[in-house]
């Protein structure tokens, strides 16, 4: 989903990495070509083992400093997370440190399954079955409905919300001057619902990295403002998570969303085409 990153000592040391880890676990690489994360933090790529193909995903941090919601995301949300929300096993997971950096090595179930999309935001009109937007549903549910993870980090916190939604829905021209900006529901959330994370025909959520609590509603309006570059598709998810997004508690994760896209907006092509149609939601929105 990202560039892999301009300087040549940390492709090295992360494609290193991988190797290493590949061989610990007794896995073979593939000649795919591998997949980066931000800024380069990690880098995954399916692999070989004995029995079954799998995915290995490295992730990387100054040593000492490893740890928090993104490092341990992946592992605790195995821990909890029932059948019925579609997601790749963690198989394995090593660790260790070398040269001043700690690495995290994790070993999940092979999808095969494409992506809905190579980038958040759903390109074009796209058929999905029906048993596909019920799966989808349900799973959200279920993900929402599961107790707080004691400890667990939130996705966005309250002093975020609090300074995000007037400044960037304010520079917007969206009078925020009677929004109640306090979370009164968190509820538990995938935290990166998109379109790259969404794989079909067959439905698996991705990325579990940086699940956690958020205000409820967040998963279904995060997934509804990526969905807004197709509106015949926007539309359908409405309706199947109309439950959910017509409820007063998710108006604030949907301005909560917003924000967050309209914050973007000048970082990357994506969240600069989403922006005018985010703001253009939340103006009809608002006057209903």
């Amino acid at each position: 989903m990202f560039s892999e990153p301009t300087d040549q000592a940390v492709r090295e040391r992360m494609h290193r990495a991988f190797n290493r880890a590949a061989a610990q676990l007794k896995a073979t690489a593939s000649t795919t070509p591998r997949a980066w994360g931000h800024s380069g933090r990690t880098l995954g790529g399916p692999v070989a083992t004995q029995a079954y193909p799998a995915w290995l995903r490295i992730l990387q941090s100054p040593d000492g400093k490893q740890g928090g919601k993104l490092w341990t995301g992946t592992e605790q949300a195995n821990t909890i997370l029932p059948a019925d929300v579609p997601h790749p096993c963690l198989l394995a997971r090593i660790d260790w440190t070398r040269d001043g950096f700690a690495y995290r090595a994790e070993l999940s179930e092979y999808v095969a399954t494409a992506t809905c999309s190579d980038n958040p935001a759903l390109p074009e009109e796209t058929v999905l079955s029906a048993v596909w937007w019920t799966r989808l549903r349900r799973a959200i549910d279920t993900i929402g409905a599961l107790p707080l993870p004691p400890g667990r980090a939130p996705v966005v916190t309250q002093d975020y919300i609090h300074r995000a939604i007037p400044r960037y829905l304010g520079a917007a021209g969206i009078d925020t001057s009677d929004i109640d900006t306090t979370v009164r529901r968190w509820s538990l959330a995938h935290g990166d619902l998109h379109w790259a994370n969404l794989t079909a025909p067959d439905l698996v959520l991705l990325d579990w990295e940086g699940f956690g609590p958020a205000p409820y509603g967040f998963d279904a309006a995060h997934l509804h403002a990526y969905t807004l570059t197709a509106p015949k598709a926007a539309a359908h998810l409405r309706t199947t998570l109309v439950h959910i997004l017509e409820r007063p508690e998710a108006r604030l994760a949907e301005l909560t969303v917003a924000a967050m896209i309209l914050q973007a907006a000048d970082r990357d092509p994506v969240h600069a085409r989403l922006a005018p149609l985010v703001i253009d939601r939340i103006r009809a929105h608002t006057e209903q």
